[in-house]
């Protein structure tokens, strides 16, 4: 009975591991009938610069909280408004104390009952309860690159792993390895065996100088998007492939992709580092109810942005354009977005270059 047991209980570990690492190959078309529409978007409001109290500059990302608090974020600003668009305050605070910041903001997560600020520049992370009090403010004792999420008491974050180039441009490939910081042991890290692959470009400067300069850009960043605090929904490659990250089991626990036709970018007249044949396949991802949305790269300019979704056991089920319009800049995608039961908020660029959010009721 014991044998029986323990072989039942190994086959079912093996079975388990053997899932996580199986990539779940979708067809090029999804399931829907369907599939392909134009989904209708119908404006319920705007938010625009208001005199005396915000301005939109650079704002790199906007979020969605569960009461219909909309977050805007800048390098040096992180703006909440509430439901109704309503400006409620600004949650950067500027120095070098307990709670602020005096370098750039560069990701926030909005929890069950908590808003985390991270800067990669200063190694901080503050977290907030949802009325904005400070609950702690934190050095973890490595530098850091992402801040993927806070569960049971611990940070997630990723780190770049040390890697010597050859002294020649091109893309190269660099990783970054999850890593955890305990929130009760004073920013105590404890490196996970999860590593996130990414593509860099690199560029030499004149080896004929006496200075031989440098650059790297990233060509695709890690991106994420919670169901929950516990699972984090990521992408970080050129290709199309997105995984599920469990961050109670510390482990990927689902990874799917689905047939795609990749867009060609265009050459850019600008010298600078080397850049890829095709663009990134997947822009952003979003949850909308029980479904995961991919936003591709695919751009139609009479019908919008392709959206694929997927449902949470990574089966493609549908796919639509959203008929955004100002979001197209240069040889670039620029559509920050989230998605919030039936609404969709969007920062937008006009004709006039000014800049504003605005929120969507999404009609299928």
């Amino acid at each position: 009975m014991k044998k029986s047991v323990l072989l039942l209980s190994f086959l079912f570990i093996f079975t388990s591991i053997i899932l996580a690492q199986t990539i779940i190959e979708n067809p090029e078309k999804p399931l829907s009938k369907n599939a392909g529409r134009v989904i209708k978007l119908k404006e319920v409001l705007r938010i625009t610069d208001e005199e005396g109290k915000f301005y939109f500059s650079s704002p790199w990302d906007i979020k969605a909280a569960k009461d219909g608090s909309i977050f805007v974020y800048e390098p040096d600003k992180l703006y909440r408004f509430n439901a109704n668009g309503k400006f409620v305050t600004n949650l950067y605070k500027k120095g070098e104390g307990p709670g602020e910041l005096n370098q750039n903001l560069t990701d926030i997560v909005i929890g069950e009952d908590e808003i985390i600020l991270a800067s990669s520049n200063m190694y901080k992370i503050i977290r907030l309860d949802m009325q904005g009090n400070l609950v702690q403010d934190i050095r973890p004792e490595w530098t850091f690159s992402n801040l993927l999420g806070y569960w049971n008491g611990t940070y997630y974050f990723s780190q770049y792993e040390r890697k010597r180039f050859e002294r020649i441009s091109g893309l190269r490939e660099r990783n970054l390895k999850l890593c955890a910081a305990s929130s009760k042991e004073t920013g105590k890290v404890t490196p996970t065996s999860i590593v996130f692959p990414i593509t860099i470009s690199v560029s030499i400067g004149n080896r004929r100088s006496s200075k031989v300069t440098s650059s790297r850009v990233t060509i695709c960043r890690l991106h994420t998007v919670s169901e929950s605090n516990r699972f984090v929904y990521l992408f970080h490659t050129p290709e199309y492939l997105v995984k599920l990250l469990d961050l109670e089991k510390i482990e990927i626990v689902r990874s799917f992709r689905r047939e795609y036709e990749r867009v060609t970018r265009v050459p850019s007249e600008k010298r600078g580092t080397p850049r890829p044949e095709f663009h990134n396949d997947i822009y952003r991802l979003a949850i909308h109810k029980n479904n995961l949305w991919v936003i591709t790269s695919t751009v139609d300019k009479d019908k919008g942005i392709l959206v694929d979704v997927f449902s949470r056991e990574g089966k493609y089920l549908d796919n639509f354009y959203l008929p955004l319009r100002n979001i197209k800049r240069d040889d670039y995608l620029y559509a920050p977005l989230a998605v919030y039961k039936d609404f969709l908020y969007v920062i937008e660029i006009g004709e006039d270059e000014l800049i504003s959010v605005a929120k969507y009721e999404i009609i299928d």
